[in-house]
């Protein structure tokens, strides 16, 4: 259940779930402190900060290991619309080369195929969408496959029909990759891992202003609102077309308006 909450909930579901318990775990730390609290000396106070600073650097470490996997994964998945684009292209010029009744059968539906691509990419969050688009997708894959395999195997020696059939199956390979990488996110036990740091981290922060006497409601504030903020954007970077940050389809959409059937 825990899996299926942090791979598919929404970005926003964490920002919403998580800020409320952050404030909530920082109000627990400070009052049980305030209450329970005793005096320190000198020494308790000095090992007291030295376990703080080592925590909060834990804490820090760990979003930055997270944000950075988060961060690798979204430039891969841009990287392949990137190669996608280019492969689709370089499969639209080569079928310059198909007998022509050939040639515009196979460039109208690369054409709608890769009006099926971007239609797969807005609909990422939603599932049914998504799958409807892929199935037309794989349909036109096998129809584009066939022109051009028959083409290669009526004419093995030509290079041109070789060429062609190497550019599609590139294509083809591109949005397997893209598919898998689409659906590959953070493991749930470091998302879990991060939450977990960032409500100990509000909850450490309550003890020491308890521990202070010193309730900062701005500090205890800002600190909820930009741990919150760097876990939603780890997230969000996660789950491309989900919330703010976006896989850029620009390349497909460029690759489209230059195509002609």
């Amino acid at each position: 259940m825990l899996d299926t909450f942090f791979l598919e909930s929404d970005p926003f579901v964490f920002l919403i779930v998580l800020l409320p318990l952050t404030l909530v775990a920082l109000a627990l730390g400070y009052g049980l402190t305030i209450r329970y609290g005793k005096p320190q000396d000198g020494h308790a106070e000095t090992a007291f900060g030295l376990g703080q600073r080592a925590i909060f650097g834990l804490i820090a470490l760990i979003l930055a290991f997270s944000f950075s996997f988060a961060a690798q994964r979204f430039q891969a998945r841009h990287d392949l619309v990137v190669n996608e684009a280019e492969a689709i292209s370089t499969t639209y010029l080569r079928a310059d080369f198909l007998p022509a009744a050939q040639r515009s059968r196979f460039r109208r539906s690369l054409i709608a195929y890769d009006k099926t691509r971007l239609e797969t990419y807005a609909d990422v969050s939603n599932a049914l969408a998504e799958g409807r688009a892929t199935d037309r997708g794989t349909a036109l894959q096998t129809q584009l496959w066939a022109i051009a395999s028959g083409a290669a195997r009526g004419d093995p020696r030509n290079p041109f029909y070789n060429a062609l059939t190497s550019s599609m199956n590139e294509t083809i390979d591109v949005s397997e990759q893209q598919a898998a990488a689409l659906d590959n996110h953070i493991p749930s036990a470091i998302i879990g891992l991060v939450l977990f740091s960032i409500i100990a981290g509000a909850a450490l922060l309550g003890v020491t202003l308890g521990r202070a006497k010193s309730p900062d409601v701005i500090l205890a504030i800002f600190f909820c609102l930009l741990f919150n903020a760097t876990v939603f954007t780890i997230v969000d970077l996660d789950h491309p077309q989900g919330g703010f940050i976006h896989v850029d389809v620009a390349p497909l959409q460029a690759t489209l308006d230059e195509m002609k059937p």
